[in-house]
């Protein structure tokens, strides 16, 4: 059925009659899942991703003010938790018929706890450890009792619960010394990336809405985007705009741009096809989804650190990680879509794995270069690279893949 027929809530009823909130569905384990044929993103939800917002700025900046790879490593490791409470809410709310009220209430409060996990980065491994902890296990609690409510695994040891061990492992190790904390941080880390792989397959009897989450995860991917605009943006309010600051502030803008039609000229629209047509659609939501989006948000983070550093001083010769940090995201970035769509159709596209090696090319020789050179290097890659895929599909030509496998969504 059209997505037209349906209003833009449509799994929100919102008559306060008594009944249960969370409605049954005997037709499967999944018992919360919606009726609809397609589910719309929520008012309630797109409040929600402000917050998250405000994390990607809080890790950015955080990436960006480090002094060498220790502060890189600790920065990246604070997003992982910010991503799985993200990630939970999304496959939480994902065809779950709940009322209006309820629904709001739940997004507002773990919302309240990832805002206080966002005001306490600058510090969480100085003394608002366990304050970063504390709000993370909040909204891992919030998120294993609804889903239990919504019965959707047979096993009660599942990533959600999980998850909630996790937050209280994250609260008690706040307690410990700055220099042990990280490192108990990042086996707790570790472990949660690995949940999935180990007890994912407990998610196999769920039913995805399969508009619903391309759509959240491409929302993200644009929070994570408009990281970059602030950054550049802040560089060229506070830079005179002569000849070389104005040129480094629009090279900069198209590579922005650039990145963002990568991955919504063709990508959004695979990943939803993929969704639809994969036998095991939660195959695709822990390797495509959870795994595949969180790199390229990382990717992003990167990019938009070494977009500013860039803007703010483009004859600057970066050394170390901050002379690596724009060329390792975007590579990143672009080789990402590589392994997406292996996962979904078994293939990826020479040119991708073209571009993300001549990224990596790129980044190896920043060092000791201006930085408007390597922005502008990748900015033409980009650019080629999408110019180059839009003259190939709109001639109908045939897609030119590395075959790997047959991919959960088949080719």
């Amino acid at each position: 059925m059209a997505s037209e027929d349906y209003r833009d809530t449509p799994i929100e009823p919102d008559d306060e009659d008594g009944s249960a909130d969370i409605t049954a569905d005997d037709s499967g384990p999944d018992r919360g899942r919606s009726p609809h044929a397609v589910q719309r993103v929520t008012w309630a939800e797109l409040f929600f991703d402000l917050v998250f917002v405000f994390a990607v700025t809080q890790v950015a900046h955080a990436v960006y003010v480090g002094a060498g790879w220790a502060d890189l490593g600790r920065s990246v490791l604070l997003f992982v938790p910010f991503w799985w409470a993200w990630v939970g809410c999304a496959i939480l709310f994902n065809g779950l018929v709940i009322s209006a009220t309820r629904r709001h209430l739940i997004l507002l409060a773990i919302a309240g706890g990832a805002f206080v996990m966002c005001i306490s980065v600058p510090d969480a491994y100085g003394n608002r450890g366990v304050l970063f902890g504390a709000a993370y296990l909040v909204t891992r609690i919030l998120l294993g009792i609804t889903m239990q409510e919504r019965d959707a695994f047979r096993i009660r040891l599942n990533p959600f619960t999980v998850g909630v061990l996790a937050g209280l492992a994250w609260t008690l190790a706040g307690l410990l010394p700055a220099d042990t904390r990280q490192w108990v941080w990042l086996a707790i880390a570790l472990v949660e990336l690995a949940v999935p792989i180990v007890l994912g397959h407990r998610l196999d009897y769920m039913q995805f809405d399969a508009s619903h989450l391309p759509e959240r995860f491409g929302l993200f991917i644009i929070i994570a985007l408009g990281e970059t605009l602030v950054g550049i943006g802040q560089g060229g309010t506070r830079n005179a705009l002569h000849g070389e600051e104005a040129v480094t502030l629009f090279v900069a803008f198209l590579l922005s741009c650039g990145l963002w039609w990568t991955y919504f000229q063709y990508g959004a629209s695979a990943t939803e096809h993929a969704l639809k047509v994969a036998k095991v659609p939660a195959v695709l939501v822990r390797s495509s989804f959870s795994y595949g989006h969180m790199l390229f948000v990382l990717g992003i983070i990167l990019a938009a650190a070494g977009m500013s550093q860039a803007v703010a001083d483009p004859q600057a010769h970066l050394h170390g990680v901050h002379a690596l940090l724009l060329g390792s995201g975007v590579s990143l970035y672009i080789a990402t879509f590589c392994y997406t769509r292996i996962m979904m159709f078994g293939g990826a596209s020479y040119t991708r794995v073209a571009a993300s090696l001549l990224a990596i090319v790129v980044t190896v020789a920043s060092p000791g270069l201006p930085a408007i050179v390597p922005l502008a290097l990748l900015a033409a890659l980009v650019i080629a690279l999408n110019a180059f895929e839009f003259y190939w599909v709109s001639t109908g030509k045939p897609l030119m893949l590395v075959n790997v496998w047959q991919g959960a969504a088949g080719r």
